[in-house]
């Protein structure tokens, strides 16, 4: 485990160009703990300025879905230094440098519901999340991947890097994303 975190972080850090300098605490809790300490259900880690994730062996072993979940942690912990950041910054940054993809079906999705007013400008998706339902969670985690999916297509990696150090520019970067969501 110490391994795939160590790995994640030094390929999280390449990415966002940051270091976190001190000791970040993992803690991994048994699956069944985790459900009964009553975590949402859509929830696969926690970033609470320690990471907490629940332990999914694969065949024994730190399989591809717990180094995704540590993957996506490692990038809240990595934004959390640079300092406040809206959720769909946090959450479009850790799904895509997790590996996640949207579909192209469900891209059209999103530009329906945006297009009929039924998602709100990002600006909005920048409290917690966590009395979403799952329902309501899953779309806003996707919306967030489409926009730093557009994002990163259109400004490239090291935007990621100058929006961190300056980060009054999250204004100027949330209307263009909306405006460019909205096509």
């Amino acid at each position: 485990m110490l391994d795939a975190l160590d790995e994640e972080y030094a390929r999280i850090r390449h990415e966002l160009g940051c270091v976190i300098g001190s000791k970040v605490t993992a803690v991994v809790i048994p699956l069944d703990a985790w459900q009964a300490a009553g975590h949402s259900p859509w929830a696969g880690g926690l970033f609470d300025g320690r990471i907490q994730v629940p332990l999914v062996y694969e065949r024994s072993r730190v399989g591809p879905q717990m180094r995704k979940v540590f993957a996506h942690e490692m990038v809240h912990a990595c934004i959390a230094r640079f300092g406040r950041f809206p959720t769909w910054i946090h959450e479009g940054l850790a799904q895509r440098l997790s590996g996640d993809q949207l579909t192209e079906d469900y891209r059209r999705q999103l530009r329906q519901a945006l297009s009929s007013g039924k998602l709100p400008g990002l600006e909005r998706l920048a409290g917690s999340w966590m009395g979403l339902s799952s329902e309501q969670a899953g779309t806003a985690y996707a919306y967030s991947l489409w926009a730093a999916e557009v994002w990163l297509e259109s400004d490239g990696s090291e935007s990621i890097r100058q929006l961190l150090r300056y980060p009054d520019r999250i204004p100027q970067l949330t209307e263009k994303l909306n405006r460019s969501l909205s096509r």
